[in-house]
């Protein structure tokens, strides 16, 4: 019956071809992620966070260094919501200022591994041959001392080398920028110089897989430098997962500076940190336990909301997830 009436040119197709339009990898991503409750859940910690870190001057209910004797071990109330310290200090003051610390630390050091590990692991996969072979014994190198104990070692000879020295000498300069930076500007360059290596890795594997793709051929035979081949085709291709790893780093260098903080080595007092205020209340633990409790729940909340965070992202990333 159709075919009759084709041949007699009363049949219509009324078949609808429905074009889906083109959403770009990051627009599908964010919509996806978004339906991830726990990523979103994480998200939104982390922007309270950041609020409270850029503004913790106007939010906190006291400066972090001020205190009275008179107040020492005050208990939750109206006066101290959390509590005071030792030295008659309110506690929740002092753990909001700590977000500066922790968040700063985290992300600093997630912006270095990526700048760095991204440029290191795309030049040594790109390139290959010696230049990778080089390049990766090196991270091999790297990887053979244990990242704590490595950081740690740096710390002590910062802060033993740069402590007392010559006014008006490069060592003096950098003692005084430390100091300047709450005892913060070692613990960027410690954590910097081993942050990078993971990265670096995942970056070299996918510029290795990358280089050999018909693209690329098609891109080197247009005349497209390898510059040009390197910020057009291979960055974009390797930056998500970058991204995914670098994200799910961060609660390590956080973790790190409170470590660091925690026997002696991070801030200088009287600058708060998370990992000193729980060095601090633990001494008093049997007491007055909320000293160290409430500085060690912002810290899980905030390790976990970053790695709520970096699980999401890794799911809307992933192709193999659609």
């Amino acid at each position: 019956m159709e075919l009759k009436l084709k041949r007699e040119g009363k049949f219509e197709d009324k078949t609808v071809t429905s074009e889906r339009p083109e959403v770009s990898l990051w627009k599908d991503a964010f919509r996806r992620m978004c339906k991830n409750k726990m990523a979103v859940l994480g998200g939104i910690i982390i922007i309270v966070l950041l609020i409270l870190a850029i503004f913790a001057p106007y939010i906190a209910p006291y400066h972090y260094a001020e205190g009275n004797l008179k107040d020492n071990f005050a208990q939750p109330g109206s006066k101290f919501l959390l509590g005071a310290d030792f030295m008659g200090r309110d506690l929740l003051s002092r753990i909001i200022y700590g977000t500066r610390i922790s968040l700063s630390v985290g992300i600093i050091g997630a912006v270095t591994a990526f700048i760095i590990g991204v440029f290191y692991g795309v030049v040594s996969g790109y390139y290959g041959g010696k230049v990778d072979n080089i390049m990766m014994r090196i991270v091999d190198i790297m990887y053979g001392f244990p990242t704590l104990l490595l950081i740690i070692l740096l710390m002590v000879l910062f802060k033993s080398t740069f402590a007392v020295t010559t006014p008006g000498t490069f060592a003096a300069t950098l003692g005084d920028i430390d100091r300047a930076f709450g005892g913060l500007f070692f613990i960027f360059i410690g954590i910097g110089i081993t942050a990078w290596i993971g990265i670096a890795r995942i970056a070299r594997g996918m510029a290795l897989s990358l280089r050999e793709k018909e693209f690329i051929e098609a891109a080197r035979a247009t005349g497209n430098s390898n510059l040009q081949i390197i910020l057009k085709h291979v960055l974009p291709n390797l930056i998500g997962p970058c991204i995914v790893r670098v994200t799910l780093a961060i609660p390590g260098y956080i973790i790190y500076e409170a470590f660091l903080s925690f026997i002696g080595l991070g801030v200088n007092p009287p600058t708060p940190s998370w990992g000193m205020l729980i060095s601090e209340g633990y001494k008093a633990m049997h007491s007055y336990p909320y000293l160290a409790i409430y500085p060690g729940l912002a810290l899980a909340i905030a390790m976990l909301s970053f790695n709520f965070l970096g699980d999401g992202l890794r799911d809307a990333l992933d192709p193999r997830m659609k």
